[in-house]
């Protein structure tokens, strides 16, 4: 597989794009790093674990966990499975802790497959059932668990009947034995749904109009099963050059229709990559949640003018549908021209809201978390997830180099566990490694 200049996934439009920002008051920042990291807001997360094999080179992380001590970390892997001869590079890996992550088992791969792997996402169900979605070669598919990862189902193509085109970028969303996947095929977006546990799939397009480049930045399910689909839609593929914007698709009716409302429109794009990486590889990256009160967040990063630094933007809408501009919010408390990227969000009773990104304000880059009891209204102090570990040039007492992977992933288990999954590198090439922590 041709890694550079194109994106690391094999099909993908994947999109972002990376700078190093000038940087005020660093040493200001390092005397007051250690106090940061027990801040008051989240309290202090464990020492993160460097997941997956010793040798690394490990991106595109997802977690999840059923809040009884099962926690699932998945991972793409590159340069081969051990023991695997008839494993893909790259392939995706398992890792399954039984004691709240404190240790985990042994990394091993979904399946055993030629077909390269990418994009893993990973949920649990109200009965502790996992389900896990990737792209295996041109398909997007599901497998299932209900044995906590000791095995797996056979793998189900989810883009049933859509076959002009490689999918890409796959968003899980499950609850009981409803299954929601969104993909993308060139300029069209879809949802498969499942009503049987992930064993049979329906598909629909949601939009019926060229609307740009999309590409699925999460999904949730509200407790009255209304689903939620958030993308970021690109209108100058390969360049990144061009405005973007972020958009919901809701479902009321299981997946049968869609309604789409914007959440952010016109988004300029940020400083160019200084090295070579995938297009637009930090462009404006979304994530979504629901509460159970049924309020829908929205957190994505872009610059606030044109190529500048990109930040963390907040917005809430009571039905997933009217977004009001006055209510976006930049949740950072760092007042640096520093690079906030990779947001991810997650809810859970009403008005629970916890929220991390990726920025490197202390000129390298951290994951910083934060958390709201009001719905977004008011937020609690930062509180930095990663840490200084010896054994990684790239990795020093200001932070790692570089993220590694398209994305990380925040997960709220139902103890109110938040569980974070990210990866760090040197540059974009790597090798990486994919680190997991929790509170």
């Amino acid at each position: 597989m041709v890694r550079f200049p194109l994106p690391r996934e094999g099909f993908s439009v994947e999109k972002r794009f990376l700078g190093f920002a000038p940087v005020i008051g660093v040493i200001l920042f390092l005397a007051t790093l250690s106090l940061t990291a027990q801040a008051v807001g989240g309290g202090s997360f464990s020492t993160p674990l460097v997941m997956g094999f010793p040798s690394g080179d490990d991106w595109e992380p997802a977690v999840a966990s059923d809040g009884q001590g099962h926690v699932y970390v998945l991972i793409t892997h590159f340069g081969g499975v051990p023991n695997c001869g008839g494993c893909a590079d790259p392939s995706i890996l398992v890792q399954v802790s039984g004691d709240g992550g404190a240790t985990f088992g042994p990394a091993s791969p979904l399946i055993e497959s030629s077909d390269s792997q990418y994009d893993p996402q990973v949920k649990v169900n109200e009965s502790g059932a996992v389900f896990v979605s990737y792209l295996l070669g041109k398909d997007t598919v599901v497998q299932r668990s209900v044995d906590h990862g000791a095995s797996w189902s056979a793998p189900v193509v989810a883009n049933v009947g859509i076959r002009q085109g490689p999918t890409d970028k796959d968003g899980l969303a499950v609850r009981g034995s409803d299954v929601y996947v969104g993909f993308d095929v060139a300029q069209r977006f879809f949802v498969a749904a499942s009503h049987d546990g992930g064993q049979t799939f329906a598909v629909a397009q949601t939009n019926t109009n060229t609307m740009g480049w999309p590409l699925n930045g999460a999904a949730a399910v509200g407790a009255d099963g209304t689903v939620y689909m958030v993308w970021e839609l690109i209108h100058q593929s390969g360049n990144a050059l061009g405005l973007q914007d972020v958009l919901v698709t809701k479902s009321s009716n299981h997946g049968l229709s869609w309604t789409m409302s914007f959440v952010d429109q016109g988004l300029p794009p940020g400083p160019a990559c200084p090295e070579t990486c995938g297009w637009d590889f930090l462009g404006s990256g979304s994530s979504i949640a629901v509460d159970a009160g049924g309020t829908v967040y929205v957190l994505y990063n872009a610059p606030s003018y044109y190529r500048g630094p990109p930040l963390v933007w907040f917005r809430s809408s009571p039905d997933g549908e009217n977004w009001s501009r006055s209510q976006r919010m930049s949740v950072s408390a760092d007042a640096t021209p520093s690079f906030h990227v990779f947001p991810t969000i997650d809810a859970g009773a009403a008005g629970d809201v916890r929220i991390a990104w990726m920025d490197n304000r202390t000129g390298a880059y951290n994951v910083w978390y934060r958390n709201s009891t009001d719905g977004g209204q008011n937020w609690l102090d930062e509180t930095m997830v990663s840490q200084f570990r010896s054994g990684s040039s790239y990795v020093t007492q200001l932070g790692f180099a570089f993220p590694y992977g398209d994305y990380f992933v925040l997960a709220l288990d139902p103890n109110r566990v938040v569980h974070v999954a990210w990866g760090e590198g040197p540059n974009y090439s790597g090798p990486g490694n994919v680190l997991y922590a929790h509170n």
